[in-house]
């Protein structure tokens, strides 16, 4: 996970909420609704423009729209965060994987609203200053990462994601063994190499880029 730079929201995005003022997520993103085209043309550039087709929450490639949707990272539903349903900094591009990232996190993890002040928001927090890769692939705090309160806040957010799914562990050691097969190219070609693989703050770690 790293931070997501988000940008100005779209015009068709504050278009709808303002035409829409008692509208529900369903009314913009649901493939027969008044505001499905407009949704498609958020995700498309939450994904691309802000996340440089990477999932918000694992940094897994999504070279595909439709594998995706706009999650809230602070749920929408129940008695979460209803009021932040059409807020911009609250919309992360997502895989649509259930054992992982959005899904698992609203489906699996068992989060209650005062739960969100114990793990990182990728929108606010620069998460990747905070996260570390071994060298298998697994998830650490930082080693100069000495505050308990930070070191328990990363693993709640490991938690929270799952991001110690065996399939996301085996992915990221996959590409720690493909940096050390370019052990003779320059940290700079490595990163050019490896720049459609995802896990970008892996490499960068990697590579000291």
């Amino acid at each position: 996970m790293r931070k997501i730079d988000k940008q100005a929201s779209l015009k068709c995005f504050d278009g709808f909420k303002e035409k829409n003022p008692s509208a529900n997520w369903s009314d913009f993103s649901a493939k027969n609704s008044s505001g499905y085209s407009a949704y498609q043309e958020t995700k498309l550039f939450i994904l691309t423009e802000e996340q440089e087709c990477l999932c918000g929450y694992t940094e897994l490639v999504i070279d595909d729209e439709r594998n995706c949707h706009l999650d809230h990272y602070r749920q929408k539903a129940g008695h979460m965060f209803p009021e932040q349903t059409f807020y911009w900094d609250n919309l992360v591009a997502a895989c649509n994987d259930e054992d992982f990232g959005a899904k698992f996190k609203d489906n699996k993890s068992g989060i209650k609203k005062s739960d969100y002040a114990e793990f990182f928001n990728p929108v606010m927090d620069a998460v990747q200053d905070y996260f570390y890769y071994n060298e298998i692939g697994e998830i650490e705090p930082h080693p100069t990462l000495s505050d308990p309160v930070l070191q328990a806040k990363v693993q709640k957010t490991i938690e929270v994601f799952n991001l110690q799914d065996k399939s996301l562990v085996n992915r990221r050691k996959t590409v720690i063994d493909q940096i050390r097969a370019y052990a003779d190219l320059t940290k700079e070609e490595t990163v050019e190499a490896l720049k459609f693989g995802g896990f970008i703050s892996l490499v960068q770690q990697y590579t000291n880029v």
